[in-house]
């Protein structure tokens, strides 16, 4: 019999050179530790590190916390991938600068042109700079960027473009010599998150992504999803999903009000056989932003994926005014894409201005992947909201909840209430 007592929180890493635990630490401490709202006025606030029995990694530990105000215990797990992204060369990098610099910047979204051109600004700068070391007469820079001098400067560079850029070339270009490592990685998610369905301990699972491990996480429920999606019993009554088909049917979503009827879906599904537990998958500083740019040739491109439902979208697209349809008389069962029928999805990210001024790798969700997604945009006063990438879960002096962190308590939702976090209209 399934607890009823415990939840699991997988985070996903994003891009760098990770080392194992220091993403998911930090994390805990925002969420948890510090977060003496939600914990229960007789147990201790601390953490307990304990093996990690689900990855396969000696690296890795589960923290497990003590009991919520509802009386729920929370297991915190990390799906460490960096080890699996070896190998990356500049060729990788180049492979795949090349086919972004392809696409006519007048045509991008105006969010992206900034982008493009500092890119284009940095490799122009790298050529000119491994020419002046090559053939020094060639071309004439500032002192400091000839001789040793411009070989340290390469020195930095080469290497920091490769451990910031390099896992994204690798994870997003599916040319033959990646599809190894997307796939491997991919294999590995699906196997946790299956893992942690099967233990019988949990009777909910969230999913939290950062960065590039946004995307992984959305890739790893695509994959994982439609052999749940398969287990529903026959003669079973489905009035939570008629009645959410029909409102989706009728054209404009309430995140709100959608987000509940998710949940309630949920509760639906498992009641008639379904057992997937992934309650809430929340996206922080998501590249998924720019997916006519990174998963698709075009706006075009990307919309057609997402009719054809290799892209699922929140809400799910509907078919014939349904996300689900009966394989047999007496059985209805949501479409292989439909992952975000009963799964919520919370989107947080910086606003972004001049490339330096907040997030500019993550963004908006809601435009490019369904009005069912809460987009909350957050605010921070540390290092004076510049280059806040990796601030989504740093808390402030003395370990201050920022206004940042509260935003992130809220869509972390570790009671599980019905209610969706406050988001952008």
């Amino acid at each position: 019999m399934r607890s009823k007592s415990k939840q699991a929180v997988l985070l996903i890493h994003g891009i760098g050179e990770q080392r194992p635990m220091d993403t998911l630490r930090g994390f805990v401490k925002a969420v948890w530790t510090t977060n003496t709202a939600i914990q229960h006025e007789h147990a201790r606030p601390g953490v307990f590190s304990k093996p990690d029995m689900l990855s396969g990694s000696y690296e890795l530990r589960r923290i497990t916390t003590t009991q919520d105000r509802n009386g729920v215990r929370t297991d915190f797990y990390e799906f460490y991938w960096a080890h699996l992204m070896g190998g990356t060369s500049l060729g990788h990098i180049a492979s795949w600068l090349r086919i972004l610099l392809q696409r006519k910047p007048w045509k991008l979204p105006a969010h992206l042109r900034g982008a493009w051109v500092f890119l284009v600004l940095v490799i122009v700068f790298v050529a000119l700079l491994a020419v002046q070391l090559t053939v020094p007469d060639f071309i004439e820079l500032p002192r400091l960027l000839t001789g040793v001098g411009g070989l340290i400067v390469l020195g930095i560079i080469v290497p920091l473009i490769n451990g910031i850029v390099g896992d994204a070339a690798r994870y997003l270009n599916p040319e033959p010599s990646n599809i190894h490592r997307r796939q491997e990685i991919r294999s590995h998610g699906v196997d946790i998150l299956n893992k942690l369905h099967a233990s019988g301990q949990y009777s909910r699972i969230v999913v939290v992504g950062h960065s590039l491990g946004s995307v992984i996480g959305y890739d790893v429920l695509s994959c994982a999803w439609p052999a749940y999606a398969e287990q529903v019993e026959k003669g079973k009554n489905n009035p939570v999903l008629t009645a959410l088909e029909q409102e989706l049917g009728e054209g404009a979503v309430d995140t709100a009000r959608y987000q509940d009827r998710q949940r309630a879906l949920l509760g639906e599904l498992q009641a008639n056989g379904c057992p997937w537990l992934v309650t809430d998958f929340i996206t922080l500083g998501s590249p998924l932003a720019h997916a006519e740019l990174l998963l698709a040739h075009d706006d075009a491109d990307l919309r057609a994926k997402q009719e054809e439902r290799e892209l699922p979208r929140c809400p799910p697209v509907l078919e014939a005014g349904k996300i689900s349809f009966p394989a047999h008389l007496a059985r209805r069962k949501l479409h292989h894409a439909a992952v975000f029928g009963p799964t919520r999805w919370t989107n947080l990210y910086f606003p972004a201005r001049w490339l330096v001024k907040g997030d500019f790798i993550g963004g908006a969700l809601r435009p490019v992947f369904g009005e069912g997604i809460a987009d909350v945009p957050v605010h921070t006063t540390r290092r004076y909201g510049l280059l806040t990438h990796t601030l989504y879960w740093k808390l402030g002096p003395n370990d201050a909840a920022l206004p940042h962190i509260e935003r992130l308590r809220a869509a972390m939702n570790m009671l599980d209430a019905l209610h969706a976090p406050e988001a952008e209209a």
